[in-house]
């Protein structure tokens, strides 16, 4: 029974979070605590957290705290390891991630969070498996790896195509601790660097995750990780947030199924509003045809009497208007037939396009609640002017006072203006 409880637990986890976050660093500053799951979607909102930046969604993670606001990371490097579940880390602040999203979509919303503050910051997102070729000349400088020595590996072999490309991404992140204390040089400016390494999901695909092969290439991986984190340590004296964490983009898959599923639901909806916007115009379209069938026979009818000259003009304009009548009569039978099944036809798209509009109205007051509930918007110079104000408002109150003050402790002697405004009165009571 224990042991079915403990495989119930750990089967809650893995579906639940099924992901890691490690702090590898982080300074005296901002502390990480507890050990509550996060929301990939939330990242972006805790690094913008730790380097100073205005977060939009509170209360949603307490797993950080800000100790000195006056202290914070000048930089974040966060390591995004794709295709695997979890981390065997040794070191480290661990917090279970739950994947909402890939690390695409979370490096680019907090590069445009930073890019709307300032354009002078260094931000740098390295894919590792694009290799040496495919990075060039990265923002760290011209990287160099070491030539692996096939000698120290056991179970990993460079005549295989995925052991080699995820070697040549361990070594580029040695190149790139090697690179970073001689090429960054911190300034006041918020940093990033943000490492993609994907590679690691093959072998554990080909061999499997408990394997030698897989153990082996999880402890490179921490050496390697292990050599960033002394390097940008060394780089920003301690001032930068290192953090790791996995990203399996299969486990985002429902989050696109639904939605493609509204996208299909909304495109469902609009070629329903075109056809009965197609219907109404047809119908629109008989009912012109009838009227200008209606003006025709008039104007026939008029011509014909008109046209008394001689008898056989007559009997060949009656049986031509005969014929046109005839012809006119079955037109707009045809016509007035058509425009029933029009009706009715018309009725049932009406129907649909009433059950439409309600759902619009309905999502349309749905979404005025919403906007209700948004904030204010101000403008660049609000904080400017009111940081103005409030201060001035500040030191004109002590000043004022302080001026009070002095006034009430002055000696009315005869050198202060009391004593001069009180002179004369004095003498003339003496």
């Amino acid at each position: 029974m224990l042991k079915l409880f403990f495989c119930f637990i750990a089967v809650f986890v893995a579906v639940k979070a099924n992901g890691d976050f490690v702090v590898l660093h982080s300074p005296n500053s901002v502390l990480f605590n507890g050990n509550e799951e996060v929301e990939q979607s939330l990242l972006k909102e805790v690094f913008a957290a730790a380097l100073g930046f205005t977060v939009r969604q509170r209360g949603t993670w307490s797993g950080i705290s800000i100790a000195d606001p006056f202290s914070l990371p000048e930089a974040v490097v966060a390591v995004a390891v794709e295709g695997v579940g979890s981390l065997d880390l040794p070191k480290g602040k661990r917090f279970p991630l739950n994947v909402n999203e890939v690390e695409e979509t979370t490096w680019q919303a907090l590069r445009e969070r930073l890019e709307e503050r300032d354009n002078d910051n260094t931000l740098v997102r390295i894919s590792l498996g694009d290799g040496l070729d495919a990075l060039g000349q990265s923002a760290l400088g011209e990287l160099k790896p070491t030539p692996i020595d096939e000698t120290s590996l056991k179970a990993l072999n460079l005549r295989k195509e995925d052991d080699k490309k995820f070697l040549e991404e361990v070594q580029l992140l040695h190149a790139i601790a090697r690179k970073a204390p001689s090429a960054i040089k911190p300034d006041s400016k918020s940093d990033i660097y943000w490492l993609v390494i994907s590679g690691l999901r093959p072998i554990f695909d080909a061999y499997g995750c408990n394997s030698t092969t897989s153990r082996e290439a999880l402890l490179l991986l921490n050496n390697a990780l292990n050599v960033i984190h002394d390097a940008f340590i060394q780089a920003y004296d301690g001032q930068v947030l290192i953090v790791a964490f996995t990203n399996d983009a299969s486990k985002v898959h429902h989050v696109r199924s639904v939605t493609l599923g509204r996208q299909k639901r909304d495109a469902t909806d609009m070629d329903k509003i075109k056809k009965v916007e197609s219907t109404l115009d047809l119908k629109r379209l008989h009912n012109d045809t009838n009227f200008n069938n209606n003006d025709n026979i008039a104007i026939k009818q008029n011509e014909h009497q008109d046209e008394n000259k001689n008898v056989e003009d007559e009997e060949e304009s009656n049986t031509n208007i005969y014929s046109t009548s005839k012809s006119d009569i079955d037109i707009s039978t045809s016509t007035a037939s058509s425009d029933f099944h029009d009706d009715s036809g018309v009725s049932e798209t009406n129907q649909d396009l009433t059950n439409t509009e309600q759902n619009i109205n309905s999502n349309t007051q749905s979404t005025g609640q919403e906007i209700q509930n948004l904030a204010k918007n101000y403008s660049t110079n609000y904080p400017i002017i009111f940081n103005i104000l409030l201060w001035f408002g500040v030191i004109f109150v002590f000043s004022l006072l302080a001026i009070c003050i002095a006034i009430t402790e002055m000696d009315p002697g005869r050198d202060s203006v009391i004593y001069r405004m009180t002179a004369n009165r004095m003498k003339k009571d003496n």
